[in-house]
């Protein structure tokens, strides 16, 4: 964690610079020639107590500052081609541009738009048309993740997205992991898996484990993992790690170890061949997998659906375009295809350290598994 905090320290050095620049232009409004030094002073205490506030990369403190920094250079670049172009700017506009008005104003209204699109859940539904043959009414799968619960959500707020669930009459509900994390109390623990447990389907609630649910990233964490199996046993959540379970002849659900836990713990995930082994070629096989990895593994073994969440489709701008460019073994959000499985990666339900998202929305998804028609 230490060597976190130092590099995040390292990254700030550059905006640190540009942010002293900033409340330099700002000072410079208030006229004083034998105040000068003391202006330098203000300014580098204001933009040092800033990089502070930026430490922790994932705080809503770094996010602030980022969005404000970010904002300020736009608006810098706007006016030096203004300026390149030989256009002049009436004094007024120059008053409002040292005084940084506008890109506090911008960064006001993005956070304002990233905290109610968080709060904003909707259903996404998707198809899923498989090459076998199932019943005529196909199977209908409720699919959220990263509620990280504490959050954005108490109880009473959790207990309504779960009746929105249960009018989805769903045959399946799986969690695919990051329920709670290091940050949620033992209390918040036992909510969720008391709310969601309630949830009625035909075959019941399949859980696997994400990243953040067993608390490992925190020495401080309020629960244990046998308190957090322990809440979802007792909710009548099952969880899978590495295991399959046939729901009936022609449905099944595997649930894998997440990857991160495997490394910590270092213990080797099974292999997707071993989780099919002895089953029905003719069932329809859906595995759900917190991080989405392993595709081609996992269609090459015969699984027909993935469910994966962990990406939560970048949360804030532009996380997701970095992670499309530079991270090819992973999908950032949505449906896609590898061979004769269809993965879906939800962008989840809530989100991770702070209450805001500007990228993709918070949703659970509702999957209609059907026969392909010929």
């Amino acid at each position: 964690m230490g060597f976190f905090f130092i590099l995040s320290g390292i990254i700030m050095i550059l905006p640190g610079i540009y942010l002293y620049m900033i409340v330099q232009r700002f000072l410079g409004l208030f006229p004083g020639e034998n105040k000068i030094r003391r202006k330098k002073i203000i300014a580098a205490f204001t933009a040092l107590l800033l990089v502070l506030c930026s430490v922790n990369l994932f705080g809503t403190g770094a996010l602030l500052v980022l969005h404000f920094t970010a904002a300020s250079a736009v608006i810098d670049i706007i006016r030096l081609l203004i300026k390149k172009a030989g256009l002049s700017i009436p004094d007024v506009w120059n008053k409002i541009y040292r005084s940084s008005a506008l890109p506090l104003l911008i960064t006001a209204a993005i956070m304002g738009y990233a905290y109610l699109n968080m709060h904003r859940i909707i259903v996404t539904e998707y198809e899923v048309p498989v090459q076998k043959e199932i019943r005529r009414e196909g199977y209908r799968i409720v699919f959220l993740s990263d509620l990280h619960f504490g959050t954005t959500m108490n109880q009473e707020k959790l207990q309504e997205q779960c009746r929105r669930m249960e009018a989805e009459e769903p045959d399946l509900v799986v969690l695919g992991g990051d329920i709670v994390d290091e940050a949620s109390s033992l209390e918040e623990v036992t909510q969720a898996f008391q709310t969601l447990g309630q949830i009625q389907s035909t075959y019941g609630i399949y859980y696997v484990y994400g990243n953040h649910d067993k608390g490992k990233y925190n020495k401080n964490c309020d629960f244990t993992a046998e308190n957090l199996s322990e809440a979802a046993r007792d909710a009548g959540v099952h969880i899978l790690e590495d295991e399959t379970v046939m729901l009936n002849e022609e449905l099944s659900v595997s649930g894998r170890r997440d990857r991160s836990d495997a490394v910590l713990e270092q213990i080797p995930r099974k292999s997707c061949e071993t989780l099919l082994e002895g089953m029905p070629q003719t069932a329809v096989h859906v595995i759900a997998d917190h991080q989405p990895r392993d595709m081609e593994e996992n269609a090459a073994a015969g699984f027909d659906l993935m469910l994966s969440g962990h990406t939560h489709a970048g949360q804030m701008w532009p996380v997701g375009l970095i992670t499309e460019l530079f991270d090819k073994g992973t999908v950032n959000y949505g449906m896609k295809t590898f061979g004769n499985m269809h993965l879906i990666v939800s962008s989840g339900i809530a989100g991770w350290g702070y209450p805001l998202r500007t990228g993709k929305h918070s949703e659970f998804a509702v999957v209609s598994v059907t026969a392909a028609r010929d």
